[in-house]
């Protein structure tokens, strides 16, 4: 893309994520196109000429175009028979997460039927956590963090150049997952077991756009043609079992290096862009929603008590987010998620809204959906620095986040006396809603 950035073992979380700032609008979203090449093609079978009007596209792999046998499975419906947003059974549940008096999967079902099936139990989507409590999503009986507060996160980078921060964020991110069809991250545990011991590490996965990318030719939405905006999601549909494959691979990786320490998975930067009319096969939400149970199924095999986060898209209909998310969520079994996420562009900490440009609210799409929320500060155009979010420092703006379920910030590009800045505002904050 003719940007130089200073690369460190993977990709840093403050490249541009151009194709998604294309494909959706305001606050876009997207990975810098990544050094990541080679690798094998995986499971799946190697690309060919598949007819879809791609330049180069790729054949079926094991499952073609189809999304898990099973499909929506009993039930036919994309939350089951009567399922709503709290679900048929009300509060309480089964599972609650950890800590948590509540916030569990509310209603019998809500499993995903057949392999790779939606939700189709009369519980559909998951219920609201209790305070202080979990909001189900994986993991186990211990607590994911060691205490209940408000937590700050930065990316790999900054952790490592910066002592001071270090020692006050409670998790980072290292470079987003996905650069090659094999595990390539045990850096990451390298570090978990040196410098950032003790730290929590929240791996953005953007396996889908890696992939159609490095093994399909696909670009950027604003680079050239073909691009992930009307391929991408044709790309996933006729790949599905090779993309199913490497996170089954990279969660193999992660299972053999963590030793049992705990993992945050951020799921797929705006899914929601794959679902767009300007995609020449766009999936359906109830298929975006059986995709992604397909993924965290696969990582779950290896890494059954690790957690994982579904990002928040503040632009989806009905009118730019004005429903919270409900239309979306609903066709997502959210028991498998403990948090929601947002990511790429910068939020702000100072509105009810995510961002002024669209309707969703902070409050709005965590009461929706139960989760808590990992907000970021983003960065700027073409993946420059948008330089350290002071809004995000402010004990008043904070405080009142967390009355609407944040419950971490991840600055991109701090400043490097922050972690004093921390320190200095920690004992000020409120308690989060949501203690996983």
């Amino acid at each position: 893309m003719g940007l130089s950035f200073r690369v460190l073992r993977a990709l840093p979380l403050n490249f541009a994520l151009l194709s998604i700032a294309a494909c959706s609008g305001a606050g876009g979203e997207g990975p810098f196109e990544g050094p990541g090449a080679g690798g094998a093609i995986g499971v799946g079978g190697s690309p060919s000429s598949d007819g879809g009007g791609l330049p180069s596209g790729g054949s079926s792999a094991a499952g073609g175009a189809s999304t898990g046998a099973g499909g929506l499975g009993a039930g036919g419906t994309q939350v089951g028979a009567g399922g709503t947003l709290s679900g048929a059974g009300g509060s309480g549940g089964s599972v609650s997460g950890p800590g948590g008096s509540g916030g569990s999967p509310s209603g019998v079902g809500g499993q995903p039927s057949g392999v790779g099936g939606a939700p189709v139990g009369s519980g559909g989507m998951s219920s609201t956590g209790g305070t202080g409590g979990g909001s189900g999503g994986g993991g186990n009986d211990k607590k994911l963090f060691s205490e209940c507060r408000f937590h700050f996160g930065a990316i790999r980078e900054y952790a490592l150049d910066h002592p001071s921060i270090r020692e006050q964020i409670d998790y980072f991110t290292p470079g987003w997952m996905g650069l090659q069809n094999t595990f390539d991250q045990g850096y990451v545990c390298e570090d978990l077991n040196g410098p950032l011991a003790g730290k929590v590490p929240v791996v953005v996965a953007y396996v889908s756009a890696f992939y159609a990318k490095r093994e399909q030719n696909l670009h950027d939405c604003n680079v050239g043609e073909p691009s992930l905006c009307a391929y991408g999601s044709k790309i996933i549909k006729d790949h599905l079992e090779t993309i199913v494959g490497i996170y089954r691979n990279y969660a193999r990786g992660y299972a053999e290096c963590l030793g049992g320490k705990p993992i945050i998975f951020e799921m797929e930067p705006d899914w929601y862009q794959y679902t767009l009319s300007n995609q020449t096969s766009p999936l359906t939400p109830a298929e975006a929603g059986q995709i992604m149970t397909r993924y965290v199924q696969a990582m779950k095999e290896h890494l059954p008590n690790a957690y994982f986060s579904m990002d928040i898209s503040p632009w989806v209909p009905p009118n730019n987010g004005s429903d919270n998310g409900a239309d979306w969520y609903k066709n997502f079994d959210m028991s498998l998620f403990t948090f929601i996420n947002t990511s790429g562009g910068g939020t702000e900490a100072n509105n009810t809204k995510i961002r002024s440009t669209n309707n969703m609210t902070w409050a709005g799409v965590s009461s929706v959906t139960g989760k808590g929320i990992l907000a970021d500060t983003g960065y700027g155009v073409n993946g420059a620095s948008a330089g350290h979010d002071a809004i995000w420092d402010v004990v008043g703006n904070i405080n009142a986040r967390i009355n609407d379920g944040v419950i971490g910030i991840a600055q991109y590009n701090p400043n490097a006396n922050w972690g004093q800045t921390i320190a200095s505002i920690r004992s000020q904050l409120a308690t989060p809603k949501f203690c996983p």
